[in-house]
């Protein structure tokens, strides 16, 4: 039986009431929630509330109450039937209700946690971050308050909750290990922020583009490695490249505070016609290890010589550096101008004897413009050379006719012949000797070189020589001889350039004995028998004492160094100075004295600042003595005691100890004694002098260092990257030279020749190891007209 409700509901609600509801979300808690709602309403009398508080589920979801049937004493409501006798429901007062309880539900107070750090907006119904200001949606339905506690835990970075619940576990991995060094497990854990900087390291460190983020391939790649990783933009990784340079710039400058250093810069003009100066400063560190590092690398706009001063002091102040001990630089004219305005600008209370000794020519230089005039001499057999060697590997064609005559002379060598930068000698230096190794091929295959009239290709046209182009034709016997001759002159120079060229040890010790090493040689070459050699070497001896006859005008710190070196000591100066000189010469004389008056000033000035920084602790020292005159003082006793025995009284300086005490063992091709380290570990026997030593062997006598900055800068602007500014060039290149670390077996590799020679064998060695095992002639020799 069915009853429908009038006025008043007088149905009894039993346990069993349900509400349905087509939303599956709300669940049981929300049929309880109404179920028990409908129940107290109707034991407190309000059975119209009833309906009303749930007239918007009806309208939804066709709610329908189930009372007891007859059969179970529980009648059946239902609320969607309208009867006569019923009260109209009027729409104005559903709204007004349905208002009163939407105000009811918003003046609750909101129970989430995060509440306390964010500020809701009713109208966008979005939300503000307290700390951090970003706006996330919150407040409806699909949104909730998990976004925003999500926020407060992981990304604002400035909640103070942030990364304290951290549920990631780290993983393990091995260690990318360096040369020489063993593999070791580490944990890893992903951060998005250390990703950015290795990025934005690997740019600068492998002169990477910014654009390289954008490229298809590195996207592929890193994703491969953590999907994780989200991509910056090019302008992104240029700011970290900025920060790393700001944040290596500041431990820089704190490492070079109170330090004395000296200098080397030199000029470059890049792609884009700019004119960059470069400037780099070496000293030995506290524990004694020679260090350099760039310190800029600027944007000049001319190469005048107050010009360059003025940027090298700006540069200077920048950093605070204001103890100089030597500035190398190149022969240039423009350079003795910058020395002068520099020695006006550093003289002050730091200046070492105000700055007598500031200037130091790049010896390595000064070797490269006697070997150029040398090959001035020797020009036409050496472009004999240079073109045979161009024509043969003009083609594929020509090497295998080469080749052909190389098996048939029966000469096994595994370096080709290879071409020269007419401007390097050193690259002459490597041509010449590899070509001399393939003479008997040469000979052999005169037939194929051009004519002197004509050159014929490979097809059998011609071409008529220009009346402009000089006829050299193929080398003769007397060009070979010329240029193994001439490899002897250019050998010595080689090896004198590459020992003094090193930044990575000692060179200050070494100039003065390679240079009596070359006069030597070339002394005793000129006594041959041969008439071409003997000629040879009088012309190059004559190069020779155009830029070192005099050698009392060299710079007197470079003798100092010899002499602080405990193996040489004044014994090896009076040695070299007599096989220049002769035996008890004036010349020789003269430079001894002035060696020994420079070596005593420097020692003076520096027993001053010395006793100046130790003053405050002698005070404190003396304050603290024993009062009395009942003490014996041993040590007064004792110094009398040693004056008496053996004539070293309290005036004997440390100078004088050191240069009477004996020499160092030299043993003949040991390379393996280190000065330094002497010098360290006999630091405490002689402090003043140590110091001195520490400064004037940290000196570099080329400009080698300064020069192999710009190898780099050509990596960095080149014709792909012209568009970059000067201050952005600065920041790639100093920051690559201050957190790029050599691998241990690439440290002590020297410059000028060396490397050459072993890229070139480099080269060969890979192409070989990668050539299948039955590779033609023809297939070896592509790939080979990319050396050129």
């Amino acid at each position: 039986m069915t009853t429908t409700v009038h006025g008043k509901l007088h149905a009894q609600f039993n346990c069993g009431f349900t509400l349905a509801t087509r939303k599956e979300k709300r669940g049981t808690n929300i049929m309880l929630l109404q179920q028990q709602t409908c129940v107290k309403m109707i034991e407190n009398g309000d059975h119209y509330g009833v309906w009303m508080s749930n007239r918007h589920i009806v309208e939804e979801t066709a709610v329908r109450c189930k009372m007891e049937t007859p059969s179970s004493k529980t009648p059946v409501v239902t609320l969607d039937e309208e009867t006569p006798n019923e009260p109209a429901v009027n729409v104005e007062e559903t709204q007004e209700s349905q208002e009163i309880v939407d105000q009811k539900k918003e003046g609750r107070a909101k129970k989430s946690w995060v509440w306390n750090h964010f500020v809701e907006d009713k109208d966008s119904g979005k939300s503000k971050c307290s700390y951090c200001n970003s706006v996330l949606a919150s407040g409806s339905k699909k949104n909730g308050t998990s976004s925003l506690g999500h926020h407060l835990k992981f990304v604002c970075s400035k909640s103070p909750i942030y990364k304290r619940v951290d549920k990631k576990q780290s993983v393990l991995s091995f260690k990318t290990k360096n040369s020489g060094e063993s593999s070791s497990l580490a944990s890893y854990k992903f951060s998005q922020e250390k990703c950015r900087i290795l990025l934005a390291r690997m740019c600068i460190k492998d002169n990477q583009p910014f654009s390289i983020v954008d490229d298809e391939g590195f996207r592929e790649y890193s994703w491969g490695l953590n999907p994780m990783f989200k991509f910056p933009s090019r302008w992104t990784v240029a700011r970290d490249c900025w920060s790393i340079f700001r944040e290596e710039k500041k431990k820089l400058k704190d490492t070079l505070k109170d330090q004395t250093v000296s200098l080397t810069t030199d000029t470059w003009t890049s792609v884009q016609n700019f004119n960059y100066m470069c400037l780099t400063a070496h000293w030995v560190d506290d524990d004694w290890v020679l260090r350099k590092k760039i310190i800029n690398f600027c944007q000049v706009p001319n190469h005048k010589g107050e010009t360059i001063g003025k940027f090298v002091y700006k540069c200077l102040q920048e950093w605070g550096i204001d103890r100089i001990l030597i500035i190398t630089v190149d022969n240039a004219s423009s350079n003795d101008g910058a020395i002068r305005y520099l020695k006006k600008m550093l003289k002050g209370p730091h200046a070492i004897l105000d700055c007598k000794y500031l200037h130091l020519r790049c010896n390595a230089h000064i070797i490269n413009l006697v070997v150029k005039d040398g090959l001035e001499e020797q020009i036409d057999s050496i472009n004999r050379i240079r073109k045979a060697v161009r024509f043969l590997r003009s083609s594929s064609q020509r090497f295998l006719n080469f080749q052909e005559s190389v098996e048939k002379e029966k000469i096994k060598c595994k370096r080709r012949p290879c071409l020269d930068v007419e401007t390097r000698w050193n690259s002459t230096f490597l041509m010449l000797e590899t070509a001399l190794i393939y003479e008997k091929a040469f000979d052999s295959y005169r037939s194929y070189f051009r004519s002197e009239d004509e050159d014929e290709d490979d097809e059998g046209s011609t071409r008529k020589r220009k009346k402009s182009e000089k006829v050299l034709g193929a080398p003769n016997s007397s060009d070979w001889e010329k240029a193994r001759l001439f490899m002897e002159f250019l050998r010595i120079f080689s090896n004198v350039t590459k020992k003094i060229s090193g930044s990575k040890y000692v060179t200050a010790n070494l100039l003065f004995g390679e240079l009596c090493t070359m006069h030597a040689t070339i002394a005793k070459m000129s006594l041959s028998s041969n008439e071409v050699e003997k000629k040879m070497a009088e012309s190059m001896r004559a190069k020779y004492e155009k830029y070192w006859e005099n050698l009392a005008n060299m710079n007197l710190l470079l003798y100092v160094a010899l002499v602080l070196d405990p193996r040489n000591k004044m014994h090896y100066l009076n040695y070299c100075l007599e096989l220049i000189h002769g035996e008890d010469s004036k010349e020789g004389k003269e430079i001894k004295d002035k060696v020994e008056k420079a070596l005593e000033e420097l020692f003076n000035a520096y027993k001053i600042k010395m006793d100046k920084s130790n003053e405050k602790k002698n005070t404190f020292s003396s304050s603290s003595s024993v009062d009395g005159e009942r003490v014996v003082d041993l040590e007064e006793g004792y110094l009398k005691y040693l004056e008496k025995k053996c004539g070293r009284g309290a005036n004997t300086s440390e100078l004088d100890v050191y240069l009477r005490d004996g020499t160092e063992k030299m043993v003949k091709g040991d390379d393996t004694f280190d000065v330094l380290s002497w010098w360290k570990l006999n630091s405490k026997k002689f402090p003043v002098l140590s110091q001195l030593a520490r400064h004037v062997l940290g000196m570099p006598i080329s400009t080698v260092a300064s020069e192999s900055a710009f190898s780099t800068g050509g990596r960095v602007i080149d014709t792909y990257r012209s568009s970059l500014t000067p201050k952005t060039a600065e920041t790639l290149i100093c920051s690559q030279d201050w957190i790029r670390r050599l691998p241990k077996d690439l440290q002590n590799t020297q410059v000028h020749g060396v490397q050459l020679q072993d890229l070139v064998d480099n080269l060969e060695k890979i192409e070989q190891d990668l050539s299948p095992e039955k590779k033609t002639i023809e297939d070896s020799f592509i790939g080979d007209e990319d050396w050129d």
